[in-house]
């Protein structure tokens, strides 16, 4: 009888995962194998050919399922998703599968398998990052892999070996089919701690699954660096939320940063930076526009590949600075995004017969669903974000004095927004439908 591959769990987290057996309290998961620790990826390899090959086909998976993702969105709340996270998932399925199964994951990736072998560590090891100030933690950006195991199982080693050896995952054993619920509250307090409480959630694996792979995330930094929080503006601004209703709130005012705002045929936009460097993209629609209108591929695209936002001009000797202000706001996701992933040209994997998952078992598999959870917090302090992805499977000389120019940037309608890290690798994306 054809089993159903249970899960594919990827989940932000708070940190590079080292779990124990006793990690998972609430449950019951044996740790069977650690890979080495992944370390922050020097600068100089950084724009290595192997990381850019990976690091230009995230951004474009990114803006793809972004937008997916967003077009079937039925809510009329505040949506993000966590491009990335889905992503490093995918990335561990291709390693694990093969035939047409594999060739549709790495294609919907846009690298072929060499280029996922060769690139990832690196690839991965340039995401994370742990900045500090006077000897504190400031800002975090953490991933972990892992592989969980039901007791059934039968897996291949030299599978298991390459996920440790080149995608720094982590394996684990329990016991879906003859204790779920344990099995279950194990998989719960794991995603609980790793994105440090934001995502509590039953995922209700059912007993029929075979293993579960997840990659976690996690995003926290602040805006200043002595710990000030942002300060609000003096006066009411009169935000529109999407459905055309008002909300007069006060808005953060962001740091200046070099530039002026950068205008497209149907929005404007600029970014509010952090503490280390993150930086949130605000997409806001011209007259006439909405958000739905712009929150589109090309769009999130074009945005995120913005280098040059005309900070100087050397001609007049004038330097521009632009702060954004912005509202508070929080933003989530949980949904079944499977349906997008097929868009996406992966077929074979959600197919009972023809799933070939055979890299890592000789078991039947398939894909039943692929569930994406996000949560995200944008306020005074600073950014917090975390996500949850289930595939359910059932120096020079001073130069001359320039003019300083300052402008405001006031984000006062609903608006997307792209997360990034300081070398704009898209984290999190979204749409702020709605302010409180």
């Amino acid at each position: 009888m054809k089993k159903v591959f249970k899960s594919l769990l990827v989940a932000s987290c708070a940190a590079v995962c080292a779990l124990g057996a006793t990690a998972c309290g609430a449950g019951r998961a044996d740790l069977l194998g650690a890979p080495k620790k992944a370390t922050t990826l020097e600068y100089t390899k950084r724009n290595s050919q192997s990381v850019q090959v990976l690091s230009r086909s995230a951004e474009s998976f990114a803006a793809k399922f972004a937008s997916l993702a967003y077009r079937d969105y039925k809510e009329d709340e505040n949506f993000s998703v966590a491009p990335v996270s889905v992503y490093m998932a995918l990335s561990l399925a291709a390693q694990c599968a093969g035939g047409d199964t594999r060739s549709e994951i790495l294609s919907a990736l846009g690298v072929n398998y060499g280029q996922l072998a060769e690139g990832f560590s690196d690839y991965y090891r340039s995401l994370f990052a742990e900045y500090t100030n006077g000897g504190k933690t400031s800002g975090l950006i953490s991933l972990s892999n892992s592989i969980w195991i039901d007791k059934r199982a039968v897996v291949s080693d030299d599978c298991i070996g390459a996920l440790a050896d080149k995608f720094f995952c982590y394996s684990y054993k329990t016991d879906f089919f003859n204790d779920n619920a344990a099995a279950n509250a194990a998989v719960r307090k794991f995603v609980k701690d790793e994105t440090r409480g934001l995502i509590d959630k039953d995922f209700r694996l059912s007993n029929l699954t075979e293993f579960a792979l997840i990659n976690t995330l996690y995003l926290k930094d602040i805006w200043n660096g002595c710990g000030d929080d942002l300060l609000y503006t003096d006066r009411l601004y009169s935000f529109e939320n999407a459905d055309a209703t008002k909300t007069d709130l006060k808005l953060l005012q962001g740091n200046y940063s070099a530039g002026k705002v950068y205008e497209g045929d149907k929005y404007k936009t600029f970014f509010a930076s952090t503490e280390n460097g993150n930086k949130i993209k605000f997409i806001l629609p011209k007259d006439g526009y909405t958000v739905n209108d712009l929150f589109t591929e090309e769009t999130v695209s074009e945005v995120n590949s913005l280098t040059d936002y005309n900070a100087v001009d050397e001609v007049n000797k004038i330097k521009y600075f632009t702060r954004c202000l912005f509202p508070e706001f929080s933003s989530s996701y949980d949904a079944d995004v499977k349906e997008h992933l097929k868009e996406m040209g992966i077929n074979k994997l959600f197919n009972r017969g023809q799933c070939d998952f055979t890299s890592l078992t000789h078991d039947d598999v398939y894909c039943e669903e692929v569930k994406h959870v996000t949560k995200l917090e944008v306020d005074k302090t600073g950014v917090e974000g975390a996500a949850v992805t289930i595939i359910g499977m059932d120096g020079s000389s001073p130069p001359p004095a320039y003019e300083n120019i300052y402008f405001d940037f006031a984000v006062d309608r609903a608006f997307g927004f792209i997360l990034t890290d300081r070398y704009d690798n898209t984290l999190f994306s979204g749409v702020v439908n709605r302010v409180k």
